[in-house]
């Protein structure tokens, strides 16, 4: 009993740090002020053990109205349109591939950790999703972890701040399909979403919470129905939610990892960034698509992150979510078979 008293306490703690962050965060006029100010704020208090906690199923409830928000966008004219786009979305994704590499290879320079945990903790394809790969593969599940955890960080802090103080907000026209509020239809788009993200959930796909909600939506959107607009409140909630419980993950233990292993992932972290960031250019250039959309399209940030960045700073939403979805499942399919390969091609285990 005492101990669940605790546990509401702490998370009692997380929501009232994550609101004075959001609140301070939008006084301030920072981009994203309900997810990074959150996220700063609980992060920077786990790090120094003050013992606060998420919510339970809070990460999934704020993807679960991401989700459902971003499947909103999909019109049958705009599904069209990123058709065309095929080829440069799959070897967008495929590409994620070799700059994981080449950022592995950085990180297991400067931090001397082994092959295989380097190359996984270097591949964005999602952080819990990279760590039971990596340690299926012999990999250290910590060191994983904690690597894709801080890559987020860094990108979720630095690419909208950049975007937002280079003018780029609203240079694309994409709008949901409905701005109208319905609670009957809200009330029933939520709750199919929640059956979408259960059966992901069942079938062990990665991202199940943000992924079977935005397939809901996007299945209803394509086919012309509009239930209803997602109320703005519930977009800050949904931000709020995946803010706080990102920065609960920060524990006091962050402070005993090695300088090495950190100067190492944040070093391969900024490698990946200006990789990925410099091929969205050139997918720009090419197809004549805002630089500013196709650099959150291509950021190896979280997928659900990059996606209500977009939303917010209305960058293409639909395309960034293509090309963010594809890049996680590529990755998802691909990573162990190719790791496994080269293993096996390899004078020792472990190098690659």
């Amino acid at each position: 009993m005492a101990s669940s008293a605790l546990n509401m306490g702490n998370i009692a703690k997380g929501l009232v740090i994550s609101i004075c962050g959001g609140l301070l965060f939008a006084f301030l006029r920072i981009p994203l002020p309900w997810m990074l100010g959150p996220l700063f704020a609980t992060g920077g208090v786990s790090i120094c053990g003050g013992g606060i906690s998420a919510t339970p199923g809070g990460r999934q409830a704020g993807q679960l109205i991401i989700g459902s928000a971003l499947g909103q966008y999909f019109s049958p004219e705009i599904t069209l349109q990123i058709l065309a786009y095929g080829w440069a979305i799959l070897g967008a994704g495929a590409s994620t591939l070799l700059f994981a590499w080449l950022s592995g290879k950085l990180l297991q320079r400067i931090s001397r950790i082994d092959g295989t945990t380097a190359f996984f903790a270097s591949v964005p394809g999602g952080a819990a999703e990279m760590a039971i790969l990596g340690e299926r593969a012999g990999a250290r599940f910590d060191r994983v972890a904690l690597s894709h955890s801080l890559r987020v960080l860094l990108v979720v802090s630095t690419v909208p701040v950049i975007l937002t103080w280079n003018g780029a907000i609203g240079t694309d026209a994409y709008e949901p399909l409905t701005r109208q509020i319905s609670v009957t239809g809200l009330s029933l788009l939520l709750l199919m979403a929640m059956v979408g993200g259960m059966l992901c959930a069942r079938l062990n796909i990665a991202n199940s919470w943000l992924l079977g909600p935005l397939a809901v939506s996007f299945l209803l959107s394509i086919n012309g129905f509009t239930l209803s607009a997602m109320p703005p409140v519930l977009i800050i909630i949904g931000q709020l939610l995946i803010g706080w419980s990102l920065g609960v993950r920060f524990e006091p233990d962050l402070r005993k990892e090695s300088y090495r292993f950190l100067l190492g992932t944040m070093a391969s972290a900024l490698l990946s960034l200006l990789l990925s960031v410099l091929m969205g250019l050139g997918i720009a250039k090419v197809h004549g698509i805002s630089m500013s959309t196709m650099a959150l399209a291509t950021a190896p940030g979280g997928i659900s992150e990059m996606c209500v960045t977009a939303k917010i700073l209305k960058l293409g939403v639909p395309l960034v979510t293509s090309f963010q979805v594809a890049r996680i499942a590529i990755l998802l399919i691909l990573t162990l078979p190719l790791w496994r390969l080269v293993q096996a091609k390899a004078p020792s285990p472990g190098e690659w």
